[in-house]
């Protein structure tokens, strides 16, 4: 029998199982077939992959997911909804917080994400060994990780994501798809995990600067360095004289690529 629930079926069956969606825990559940149906379409998954669903929720997804799979696993916070989607589909459910879980291997992640954990699961994800992700984020989130230089969305999260993968915003999908009703739209992004292709001496000192450079993004380099001198280990007068010897000191971080900005990470180390 296929499951595949309208938008009065969602709220009947949250209530059946004595669930109020909690915005806590971003629990805004995809209600449209078709949207699920497309999601699974650019997954591309073969039946000997392994799968990872992250947020099941009612199991839109994971209902599409288990037909194509005999090697799906899902994480999922909530108690209840952890033990509906074992009881129903009769896979590896893992019952907890994302974030505090060593992943199983896997090749595919496929997720319509828990809105307020996108900035760190991305990282997580991003640190991970698999070939392809379609996962939904909102759409802000969705604009800052596919964003380049110079444009106005461009952030850490884009040179994070841009240093490790090719990410693409693949469909936009209006809120109107999601019980309860979010604040904002949402899209899909395919996310194809890649070798970097520029030479990063130090991976540490590398997110460091990134994380301190994008604390003052619209800065100039240099200021941004002094800045945040006590975060980098330096005192004041040592990172004015490091700043200055740097390249790109006098650009702005929103306008440098993640090629450059390995330029700066790796004169730090070598400095």
């Amino acid at each position: 029998m296929r499951y595949a629930m309208t938008f009065s079926e969602t709220g009947a069956k949250l209530e059946n199982l004595g669930i109020r969606p909690s915005k806590r825990l971003g629990q805004n559940f995809l209600t449209d077939k078709n949207i699920a149906d497309w999601i699974i379409q650019q997954a591309d998954i073969q039946s000997h992959e392994k799968i990872l669903e992250i947020g099941p929720g009612l199991g839109m997804l994971t209902e599409r997911l288990a037909r194509l799979t005999d090697n799906l696993t899902a994480i999922e916070l909530d108690k209840r909804l952890a033990q509906h989607i074992q009881e129903r589909f009769k896979i590896q459910v893992i019952q907890g917080d994302v974030l505090d879980i060593e992943l199983p291997p896997f090749d595919k992640v496929v997720s319509n994400l828990p809105y307020q954990i996108s900035s760190p699961i991305t990282f997580k994800l991003l640190d991970t060994k698999f070939d392809r992700g379609i996962l939904m984020y909102q759409k802000e989130f969705a604009q800052h990780l596919v964003a380049q230089p110079g444009e106005r969305a461009y952030s850490r999260i884009s040179v994070m994501a841009g240093y490790r993968a090719n990410c693409k915003i693949i469909k936009l999908v209006p809120k109107g798809c999601f019980h309860p009703v979010p604040k904002i739209d949402s899209a899909i992004v395919k996310i194809l995990p890649r070798e970097a292709d520029f030479e990063v001496l130090d991976d540490a000192i590398f997110r460091l600067i990134v994380r301190a450079l994008f604390s003052h993004k619209n800065r100039k380099v240099r200021n941004g360095i002094v800045a945040e001198h006590k975060v980098l280990g330096f005192d004041k007068n040592a990172a004015k004289e490091l700043a200055e010897k740097l390249p790109y000191f006098d650009r702005r971080p929103i306008t440098l690529a993640p090629a450059q900005l390995a330029e700066i990470s790796n004169a730090i180390f070598q400095l």
